[in-house]
């Protein structure tokens, strides 16, 4: 195990619009000059992930998100389906009683389709945004996560097309249709693993840097006030806990200050990057240093990522 090379790894959590936050974090890498061997992601982690994988730098990646935002195909598609709230004044009563109207109409088709975005829309959001690419050949080792609905699986896609596994990893259940492979149905990853650090150990980082953009409790919100609202309650609960157990294994977790931002907010874009810029710059210091530490450990044969196998969890290489 001794000289084995060092390696970090960039984990990115989902989170709708607050995982914008991803690119300020990234910005800041790159200001500090901290280069990442891997970037594995989840859901809008693994969009960002799988861009900067690919371009090997972040400027191109905010030029396409942010043009792709600002596109017609986006504005049709997304933001309707992710806001379940909207700031309307007393003046604008006729645009609150259309965007109703619309609301309405999703609702009515959640109980009649399987999901609220056509497969063949889907496919254009993707098509749209993520260049079509092998993974092998990226300019950054990637990977991306997603859930196997059919046996609960986490799977991971680290080889093969970039597009199919970002279209797996982002596709949000009864939202945005699952992706179908030999055996397998797949949707988004952060059903089993919104923080996947356990695949980064497993592809040989030493070190962990993960980026938590996901559900918080302090991001809760008011009480819930009727049975479904209650039940996404639950569920958000329950997959806030299972992310702290997992995200604890990561060596530093940054935390940006987005759980005020709706999941659908896409217009605050520079509010989450921002977000993600300050989070790094408070943790700058402890990232370095504990970088520094692990990698004296692994020159000195004391650390490796097989010896992490405790802190693992049943996952399929896909």
């Amino acid at each position: 195990m001794r000289g084995s090379p060092f390696k970090t790894a960039l984990v990115l959590s989902g989170g709708a619009a607050r995982a914008l936050a991803h690119l300020g974090v990234i910005q800041e890498l790159e200001r500090h000059d901290l280069r990442v061997d891997m970037v594995i992601g989840t859901s809008m982690g693994a969009i960002v992930g799988g861009l900067y994988a690919r371009a090997g730098r972040i400027e191109p990646v905010l030029l396409r998100i942010r043009g792709f935002l600002e596109s017609d195909l986006f504005l049709k598609s997304v933001p309707m389906i992710l806001d379940e709230s909207q700031d309307f004044g007393p003046e604008s009563l006729l645009n609150r009683m259309l965007w109703l109207f619309r609301k309405g109409a999703f609702y009515t088709q959640s109980l009649i389709r399987p999901t609220l975005v056509s497969e063949e829309d889907y496919t254009q959001i993707i098509n749209g945004l993520i260049p079509e690419c092998n993974i092998e050949d990226m300019k950054i080792p990637f990977a991306a996560v997603a859930t196997d609905l059919l046996t609960g699986d986490e799977v991971v896609f680290n080889k093969g097309s970039l597009r199919a596994a970002v279209s797996a990893s982002a596709a949000i259940p009864g939202i945005l249709p699952a992706v179908r492979k030999p055996g397998r149905l797949l949707a988004d990853g952060g059903w089993v693993d919104n923080i996947p650090v356990v695949p980064a150990v497993a592809m040989g980082a030493h070190f962990v840097l993960a980026v938590d953009a996901g559900l918080s409790l302090e991001g809760l919100g008011p009480p819930p006030v009727s049975a479904i609202e209650t039940l996404f309650r639950c569920n958000e609960i329950t997959r806030i806990t299972l992310n702290s157990h997992r995200k604890s294994a990561a060596d530093v977790l940054l935390r940006p200050r987005v759980h005020h931002i709706r999941p659908g907010d896409f217009p605050a874009m520079d509010q989450c990057i921002e977000s993600g810029r300050q989070a790094f710059m408070n943790a700058v210091r402890l990232i370095r240093r504990k970088r520094f530490k692990r990698r004296c450990l692994s020159l000195c044969g004391l650390i490796h990522p097989a010896r992490r196998c405790f802190q693992m969890h049943p996952f399929v290489f896909y």
